[in-house]
């Protein structure tokens, strides 16, 4: 509590008790006042009440003795008035009693004045009847006399209880006004204590103050404080001087460690300047560097050191060790970005060492050697370009002074450095200018004489300058004659994509309706076909399973070539791939006698991150070209890990091998067979088939991700085709395609690792399991061809699907109107009036058929066809010809989704 506070409440205190003493005096005193004037008038009202009473009392009885043998109406009328006046002073007194005994005394006087009332009632009536009235009177004499005498004792008890509440009154104020004394006199000693402790408090605490500021010693950074024990008026001049102290202590710091910066800065100029004055009379390198490095090492209490400088061989930089301080070991040169030197020349960024370990380097001298605790390898720079590297140690670590001396001297060295080196190269420059001179002089008569031969050349630079003009305007019209064949080469690329989309339909269409057809003869399912006709109807199947391959064929080189080919980019097993590969062909192998094997190297990785199915389709192509033209002994798969042949910057490669006992290929058509619709030998052909077209595509599919293929062989002694993968474990990774860039992350949707339609064999049939599935749904088929709608219908109906038909968009929309009861649509591209894209549209605007399942059919098979589907509404999407058992597991899949 503060000081100020103490004697407001000390005070206040003595001033509050002073006010409340006084106020219950006067509270007393005007109480006490107030109830002697109240008793004085009760007592004195009812005295003069008593008195009233006994006077009309006594009159009564005095006019009945004067006029007793005389009495008239009107003396009784008088009598009563006086009577009634009696009994309400009597009421009135019996009202104003406070205590059960003034009651009674009253009731008692009440019932002495009924007897009298009685009495002179008596003497009425014997009055008026004429009889003797003295027997009456006397009574009523009687009855007067008790009455005065009763009231005469209530006068004299009213008298002396009035006399007893003012004795009583006067002995309480007395009694209150010594109480104020005392409590007044309690009050001012209370005061006088709580002053007298307050004062000896502010000496006290005031003179512990004094007693530390005593204490203070000049210069001292370090002062003493003042302990803190209340926060009043002396707390806060403690806390202002502990403030003050600490001030001065920050001050004193400050000011040391000014002085000592200053001393440092004084310190490194110093060394700065004898560094200059070292260098003024030094040109040539060496030199300065034993110069700087003798006189560097001991100002930063360093023992070793070596300075190397910046040269170069050819366009490489390298370092050359100039000087040395304490040492004669180190490299002589060190190559760019070789060890930690090296490093600091590639990226100019000073290297610190701490806890060197101890075969690092040694600090030695005659007694004996020890490691260094820090080692500091800084650039010397100037204007960002490093021209030579400084190497340090010291027994104890380098500390602010020492780093900041070395940066400004390195900066310095680096000016220096460039001088000399600009000197030198003056100096070299001169030396050859003289040289030159000397040259220039035996040269000038050579040119005299080379004139006379350059005006004639000049003649003939004019012609030849004539001729290029010439040909200058040839090769412009050459160029705008490229330019247009180009474009007509660019529009020509166009109008075969659009050809062979338009192809792709037009050859699929019919196609879907022969493959579904002859796959349901080659079932037959009826039993009514003989094996002749169902051989006819496989042969039927295998033929347009040979023309679909074809049709792919084309399109895969067409994409190929055009750019449009797709890179989708996700994880694999490359054990699952190879296995099926091998599943897919031993069968093959077998038929012809051969033997196929597959070897997976330990070392191959089992995860890789590229696109599945082309690497599958690759892999396809390879073995079915092994196989087919390999006659007798083997076919075999490898894959492994190629060796890098000593090339760092050659990323890892993982290698599929393909060789074979077959035919082989000659040194000069190795190149050719890699050309669409070319083989090795044109007369293969005709005896091992084919279309020339699979290590095309191969190889343009191996391109884009970032592969490549191929091939080595000898005619008559087999052949091996390699396909080399980069090797890709991250989720994130970058393929590199020649000068292209094809960036891909994971997360698109790769093509499932699934055989093409065309190669599922047809002899698995619909199963018993499809027909109970679908049994009782409804399909609207939408095509506007009547033989896929025929085959279509047939092989659903087959499994128990029930099947409606509209030839176009516009009557798919109108049988939905007619039948909402429609299960799933199954929804053809290309149609007159309206087509399959805008029909899916319109559906999809309906809120009903939001849920309903529709699967794409289409004979297109262009890049983008599927994505085009599912963004105009499409659930799914299937290429024609269509394959029933892919078909069914789709309906399976949507029907009971």
């Amino acid at each position: 509590m503060k000081f100020a506070t103490r004697l407001y409440v000390g005070f206040g205190i003595i001033i509050a008790m002073m006010t409340i003493l006084l106020l219950i005096n006067i509270n007393l005193q005007s109480r006490q006042t107030e109830e002697i004037n109240e008793l004085v008038k009760d007592r004195y009202q009812k005295i003069k009440i008593l008195n009233k009473i006994r006077e009309d009392a006594f009159y009564v009885h005095a006019d009945l003795e004067g006029e007793y043998t005389s009495a008239t109406d009107n003396n009784l009328k008088s009598i009563n008035e006086i009577l009634f006046e009696i009994n309400n002073n009597i009421d009135t007194l019996i009202q104003m009693s406070t205590g059960k005994v003034e009651q009674d005394e009253m009731m008692k006087l009440k019932f002495q004045l009924e007897g009298f009332e009685e009495t002179i009632y008596q003497y009425n009536q014997d009055s008026i009847e004429l009889r003797s009235v003295e027997g009456a009177l006397h009574k009523a004499r009687l009855n007067r006399d008790a009455i005065l005498s009763y009231i005469t004792i209530l006068i004299a008890n009213q008298e002396e209880v009035m006399d007893n509440m003012i004795i009583e009154t006067e002995q309480r104020l007395n009694a209150s006004v010594n109480s104020g004394v005392i409590s007044i006199a309690i009050g001012i000693i209370l005061g006088i204590v709580l002053s007298f402790w307050s004062i000896r408090t502010i000496t006290i605490r005031l003179g512990k103050l004094k007693e530390v500021m005593n204490s203070v010693e000049n210069g001292s950074e370090q002062l003493p404080r003042i302990t803190i024990t209340k926060n009043d008026e002396i707390g806060a001049i403690a806390t202002a001087y502990n403030q003050m102290a600490a001030a001065l202590e920050e001050h004193e710091k400050n000011e040391r460690l000014y002085k000592e910066d200053i001393e440092e800065q004084n310190r490194i100029q110093t060394q700065l300047a004898d560094i200059s004055i070292l260098s003024q009379d030094l040109s040539d390198i060496k030199s300065l560097g034993q110069e700087y490095i003798q006189s560097i090492i001991p100002a930063v209490e360093a023992s070793y050191g070596v300075i190397y400088i910046k040269k170069e061989k050819g366009n490489r930089p390298y370092l050359h060790k100039l000087a040395t301080y304490a040492t004669n070991n180190g490299k002589e040169t060190i190559e760019l970005g070789e060890d930690l030197a090296g490093q600091c020349l590639q990226d100019g960024r000073p290297k610190r060492l701490s806890g060197v370990p101890h075969h690092y380097v040694k600090i030695a001298s005659g007694l004996g050697e020890t490691k260094p605790q820090s080692i500091l390898i800084l650039p010397i720079e100037l204007e960002g370009e490093i021209l030579a590297v400084l190497e340090i140690a010291s027994l104890q670590e380098f500390t602010k002074t020492h780093e900041t001396l070395l940066k400004e001297t390195t900066e310095q060295l680096g000016i220096i450095i460039n001088r000399i080196q600009k000197q030198m190269q003056v100096k070299q420059l001169l030396d050859a200018t003289k040289t030159l001179n000397e040259e220039l002089q035996n040269q000038s008569e050579e040119l005299q004489l080379q004139q006379e031969e350059l005006k004639t050349m000049n003649e003939e630079l004019e012609s030849q300058y004539r001729k290029s003009e010439q040909r200058t305007n040839d090769l412009q019209k050459a160029k705008a004659a490229l330019e247009e064949k180009t474009k007509q080469v660019l529009l020509s690329s166009q109008y075969k994509s659009e050809f062979l989309a338009n192809m792709s339909h037009e050859l699929r269409t019919p196609l879907n309706s022969l493959l579904i057809l002859a796959q349901i003869l080659v079932e037959n399912k009826e039993g009514n076909l003989t094996n002749k006709q169902t051989q006819y109807a496989n042969t039927i199947y295998s033929s347009g399973k040979d023309l679909l391959d074809l049709i792919n064929d084309i399109l895969d080189l067409s994409k190929i070539e055009s750019g449009k080919l797709d890179s989708h980019i996700g994880e694999f097993d490359v054990r699952g791939v190879v296995s099926f590969v091998k599943n897919q062909f031993s069968a093959v192998a077998e038929q012809k006698g051969l033997t196929f094997n597959v070897q997976i190297e330990e070392d191959a990785p089992a995860i890789l991150y590229s696109d599945e199915q082309k690497i599958y389709q690759i892999l396809k192509n390879l073995v079915a070209n092994a196989l087919k033209f390999t006659e007798k002994g083997d076919v075999t798969l490898r894959v492994y890990v190629p060796e890098p042949e000593g090339r760092k910057s050659t990323p890892e490669l993982l290698a599929f091998a393909v060789s074979d006992t077959g035919i082989g290929i000659s040194p000069a058509k190795q190149e050719l067979i890699f050309e669409a619709f070319q083989q090795a030998d044109g007369t293969t052909s005709r005896k091992f088939g084919g279309t020339g077209l699979g290590l095309s595509i191969s190889k343009g599919m191996a391109d884009l991700i970032g592969g490549s293929i191929t091939v080595e062989s000898e005619e008559g002694e087999g052949s091996i085709f390699t396909f080399f993968l980069p090797i890709n474990l991250d989720e994130n990774l970058s393929i590199i395609e020649g000068n292209k860039e094809v960036a891909a992350t994971v997360g698109e949707a790769p093509e499932p690792l699934l055989p093409a339609p065309d190669s599922i064999v047809i002899d698995e049939g619909l199963s018993n399991e499809s027909e109970d599935i679908l049994t009782g749904k409804s399909v609207l088929l939408v095509d506007d061809d009547m033989r896929n709608v025929f085959a279509l219908t047939t092989a659903l109906e087959e499994v128990g699907i029930d099947v409606h038909f509209a030839e176009n968009g516009r009557e798919a929309l109108e049988v939905l109107g007619v039948k909402p009861d429609v299960d799933l649509v199954l929804m053809d591209i290309m149609m007159p009036e309206m087509d399959g894209y805008e029909a899916m549209k319109r559906i999809r605007s309906s809120t009903i058929y939001e849920q309903l399942p529709i699967i794409a059919l289409t004979a297109k098979a262009m890049k983008d066809d599927r994505e085009k589907c599912l963004e105009a509404g499409a659930s799914d999407y299937i290429s024609k010809p269509v394959n029933l058992n892919q078909l069914l597991s789709l309906l399976k899949v949507w029907l009971y989704k």
